[in-house]
């Protein structure tokens, strides 16, 4: 097959539904078939784009951001519309690409268009662009959703008309094999927790730095590792400061993919109590979670967000109120009690979840989708 992909984000950017759209390009070509992946290029400069465009084996055409929004919405549209013939279906990821895909099934009538929702694009709270997206998703073939969470949140009407599949996010494992051969550097903490991500309300630091005073009764030596974008440290490291519990925290800040990984292959406790925000935002999957997993950490997540469809409840990990510190003790609590069974079932369940397997569901999707059109 010929499959087009639409993203609104994608390496060598950061960002989910970029490593999201990556994996499913990836695993396409790998499966023989011929990809286009249409992108928008934000920072990167056009050397980087093209050293990483001649490591791939499908093909991208960028998108520049441009300063006046309605140029870019334009362009992308224009490319859409000008490659989209040559390809069996069009998948669409992220709201940007959502918009894109709906205009593309207006202006040229083509039905074979299918859409992930990540969940970023279901809660907006601008009733206008809640109305737009409303109208996208109604011109998708069928939608996959990237948690049980996230598809709650499709507009009821939608819910109603549209076949809808549910398909987590994966890793790859072969990507890990480096990390997980080389020797564990053990982080500092008795329990060591870590969190990967923007620091920001969204990801949640605040609601463990919160609970610190409460951890700490029973776990006088654990220690908080942050690693992420530093958006939001300066009010974090303030309220750790007023708590007293400064020194039980590192920021480590935003670190290389390889740092990274060692981090989380020599914490004990994965920790993500995620928290939707008031524009509406809120995590629709949580893809670190599996990221740790695959080391044999274990998970603590919050249960009202796309992190319940991350983790095995009871088997490779928890979920809790993200308010709650009497939870989030009881949790560590029991992890720590028995870390060597957490941690083989973490590594198992992150198995299951390999790019490799989930691609078989999107073939299928993809399909049928470009069976529409005929």
């Amino acid at each position: 097959m010929k499959i087009l992909i639409l993203t609104s984000e994608f390496p060598p950017n950061v960002g989910g539904i970029g490593n999201h759209g990556y994996n499913v390009a990836l695993n396409f070509s790998k499966n023989g078939h011929e990809v286009l992946v249409i992108a928008d290029s934000l920072t990167q400069n056009r050397e980087n784009l093209r050293i990483f465009q001649e490591k791939q084996p499908f093909l991208i055409e960028w998108i520049p951001r441009n300063p006046v929004v309605i140029l870019t919405y334009l362009h992308r549209i224009f490319k859409a519309i000008q490659h989209h013939k040559k390809y069996d279906a069009v998948l669409c990821s992220g709201k940007f690409s959502l918009w894109t895909g709906a205009i593309l099934r207006l202006l040229s009538g083509r039905k074979s268009i299918f859409a992930v929702v990540h969940g970023s694009e279901l809660d907006l709270k601008n009733r206008w662009l809640k109305k737009l997206t409303t109208w996208s998703l109604s011109k998708m073939a069928e939608i996959i959703s990237v948690s049980r969470y996230t598809a709650q949140f499709i507009p009821k009407e939608i819910q109603s008309r549209k076949l809808i599949t549910i398909v987590p996010n994966g890793i790859t494992s072969e990507e890990f094999q480096v990390e997980l051969n080389r020797k564990q550097v053990k982080l500092p903490g008795n329990p060591s927790l870590i969190t990967l991500g923007n620091v920001s309300q969204r990801k949640g630091q605040m609601n463990i730095i919160n609970a610190l005073p409460v951890l700490l009764k029973k776990f006088p030596s654990i220690h908080y590792h942050i690693v992420g974008k530093p958006s939001e440290r300066s009010s974090m490291e303030k309220k750790a400061l007023e708590l007293g519990v400064s020194s039980f925290i590192t920021f480590h800040g935003m670190v290389s993919r390889e740092e990274l990984m060692e981090k989380l292959h020599g914490s004990d406790i994965k920790a993500m109590l995620s928290d939707h925000t008031p524009s509406g935002s809120f995590e629709g999957f949580g893809i670190a979670v599996l990221e740790a997993n695959i080391f044999g950490v274990p998970a603590i997540g919050s249960s009202n967000s796309g992190i319940a469809d991350a983790i095995d409840e009871g088997k490779t990990g928890f979920l809790i109120d993200q308010k709650n510190s009497s939870e989030l003790l009881i949790a560590i609590e029991k992890i720590m009690a028995n870390h060597a069974e957490f941690s083989n079932s973490a590594r198992a369940w992150a198995e299951k979840h390999d790019w490799s397997l989930l691609i078989q569901e999107y073939e299928a999707i993809a399909l049928r989708t470009a069976s529409t059109d005929k």
